[in-house]
């Protein structure tokens, strides 16, 4: 393009003019003020708030989660509506939803009805978590949320002994858990995970042969280091401390077969969580491993007063597991009579639940009875109970004794 002489020299004329550029200045200097005002204030609206943080967060949390687990969610929730209100886009209380379902979860494991809807939950906590990342980086309530969130999914997996799939699931989590390490190293909940993380990478391959293949991806494990480190987390974590205890008490029961230990343990979540059907469950079989059949007895009592006086919501599961419990305590003290009629209730209880040939209480239950009745010379009782356990698909070994027992009678 050719400028006439003319447009070169009012081009010139208008560059040089002092008024037309001192508007232009000014102009130009309140749009970067705008824009640094702008570009200021965004960051600012779009941080999320980090909770672990707040002190006072910390308090209310601890009362909410003992609260919890205490199983009263409408107590916790409570707790917890002021700081909901507040920062309601906060995927915490996505977390939070998880952990409720996580309770009904574990509460009836035989009952699988639940798993999807807590996955899902779980799943969109992750998601919400990673958003939060991508956004603000190293948000250290973000990089919990995926640690917890992905680590209670490989839990269900583990449950469901889909071995494979729990280390895949659980590897995402603790990715998450080594990038917290060096945001929050302080952090005192960073026991909890460490001390799951040194047991059971060096359990794991040892007890199940089918992971063993893919064991190479596990990191380094040490079961001692483990077991004390969780001690630690259990006395010092903020949030963790519950479930450090349970699963101490867990490997204690199950692996080590440390059973006084474990016996400490699951007293003092008993105690401190009474409403908690399912740490009194476990209770109860610590104290079968140990023999302690009074204390058996003595405790089956103290727990149906407990919920009759304080009104409790009726749990099949609970009850069928604690009149097993209590007809093995009566059983072993050569009250045959008493405990026919304790395994007999636990029968009748475990039969209205979901997948009960799933069921180890119940396959149990049934083959003392029939023990009990045979004893006393029952013996059409004895073969009415022994081909419930025998059709049972849990405990393997109790149906073969009880189909045995079916033709020597």
């Amino acid at each position: 393009m050719v400028f006439r002489s003319s447009q070169v020299d009012r081009m010139s004329q208008n560059f040089y003019n002092p008024k037309i550029n001192r508007n232009n200045y000014y102009w130009q200097t309140l749009l970067l003020v705008f824009f640094w005002i702008v570009y200021q204030s965004v960051p600012l609206q779009a941080q999320t708030k980090v909770l672990i943080d707040d002190k006072m967060f910390e308090i209310d949390a601890r009362m909410a989660i003992d609260s919890l687990y205490n199983r009263n969610n409408d107590g916790a929730w409570y707790l917890m509506k002021p700081w909901r209100q507040s920062y309601p886009d906060h995927p915490i209380w996505l977390l939070w939803e998880g952990m409720e379902l996580w309770w009904e979860v574990l509460d009836d494991l035989a009952d699988t009805s639940l798993d999807r809807k807590f996955i899902e939950k779980m799943m969109e906590a992750d998601f919400e978590a990673s958003r939060l990342l991508r956004r603000e980086q190293d948000h250290k309530d973000a990089l919990i949320i995926k640690a917890v969130s992905t680590s209670y999914i490989a839990r269900l997996h583990s449950n469901r002994e889909e071995w494979v799939r729990s280390l895949q699931v659980g590897r995402a989590g603790y990715q998450a858990h080594l990038r917290l390490l060096e945001v929050a190293p302080d952090l005192p909940d960073n026991l909890f995970a460490e001390g799951m993380k040194l047991y059971y990478s060096a359990y794991i391959p040892e007890a199940y042969p089918v992971v063993r293949a893919v064991s190479w991806f596990l990191p380094e494990g040490d079961k001692q280091g483990g077991i004390d480190t969780l001690a630690e987390a259990s006395q010092k974590a903020v949030f963790a401390r519950q479930e450090a205890a349970y699963f101490l008490g867990t490997i204690y029961l199950n692996y080590e077969r440390e059973f006084e230990k474990a016996k400490i343990l699951y007293k003092g979540l008993t105690d401190r969580y009474p409403n908690n059907p399912y740490y009194r469950r476990l209770y109860l079989r610590t104290l079968a491993q140990l023999n302690e059949y009074q204390e058996m007895m003595r405790f089956f009592d103290e727990t149906m007063e407990h919920w009759q006086k304080n009104n409790l919501p009726e749990n099949k599961v609970m009850e069928a597991e604690i009149w097993y419990w209590y007809g093995r305590a009566q059983y072993y003290s050569g009250m045959l009579g008493a405990s026919l009629e304790s395994f007999s209730r636990s029968v009748a209880l475990g039969s209205e639940l979901v997948n009960p040939r799933e069921r180890d209480t119940h396959t149990l239950a049934a083959f003392f009875a029939g023990r009990a009745s045979e004893q006393l010379r029952q013996h059409d009782e004895a073969r009415k109970y022994y081909r419930i356990a025998a059709n049972q698909r849990a405990v393997p070994d109790a149906s073969r004794e009880a189909r045995q027992r079916l033709r020597a009678l």
